[in-house]
């Protein structure tokens, strides 16, 4: 089992198996299943913070909902799940969470944050519009590892904010330094990505 774990973090974070399964058309499986956990997860998380219950909490629901993201992934490997629907809600609820994130940063650090979240969120809006329409073509956005190192210090830098308001009462590191690093990442991938969609559409 461990093997398989290992298998399955080295190929998503490489993306080398991206073209190894077949895509079925179908909704209710257990992959997609995780995935729609992860919606409602986000869904309370964005009912929390809107309207103040349960606050301590937000730092335990938001990994829950990270590890939605990684077990429907091993689940479709692992039961070789892969759906067209999947390829919808995976990116949905990735989006969906960053973005009710987002909006939980700015209640915690005001506008001093806003310029840098205006940043991630136009950059991530972008990525997910080229995205958007190489799939209306019949492409794909291969995985790479830049991607994952974007979402994994975005997590990261996130995470430590909500620490700090809704545990620790202090901000040590402060949300404005914490969102720009997240900006960062954003504005790299999505160089990344420019090259490829630039390259895309010089090949036609």
């Amino acid at each position: 089992m461990f093997e398989k774990v290992w298998t399955f973090l080295v190929d998503r974070f490489s993306g080398r198996n991206a073209k190894n399964f077949e895509v079925r058309d179908r909704i209710m499986t257990r992959a997609n299943m995780m995935t729609m956990l992860g919606i409602g997860l986000t869904t309370l998380y964005l009912s929390q913070y809107y309207y103040g219950f349960w606050l301590v909490f937000i730092p335990v629901i938001c990994p829950l909902i990270v590890g939605t993201d990684g077990c429907d992934g091993f689940l479709a490997d692992y039961y070789n799940e892969h759906s067209k629907w999947g390829k919808i809600l995976d990116p949905f609820r990735d989006k969906y969470f960053t973005f009710v994130a987002l909006g939980n940063i700015w209640i915690i650090g005001g506008n001093t944050v806003l310029v840098p979240i205006v940043v991630i969120v136009s950059l991530e809006l972008m990525i997910a519009l080229e995205s958007l329409v190489m799939s209306l073509n019949g492409e794909t956005l291969e995985v790479h590892w830049i991607g994952k190192a974007r979402s994994a210090i975005q997590w990261v830098a996130g995470y430590a904010i909500l620490v700090q308001y809704y545990w620790i009462g202090h901000a040590f590191l402060s949300p404005f330094f914490l969102t720009c690093i997240m900006a960062g990442a954003s504005a790299v991938a999505y160089c990344y990505y420019s090259i490829i969609f630039i390259d895309r559409d010089l090949g036609k």
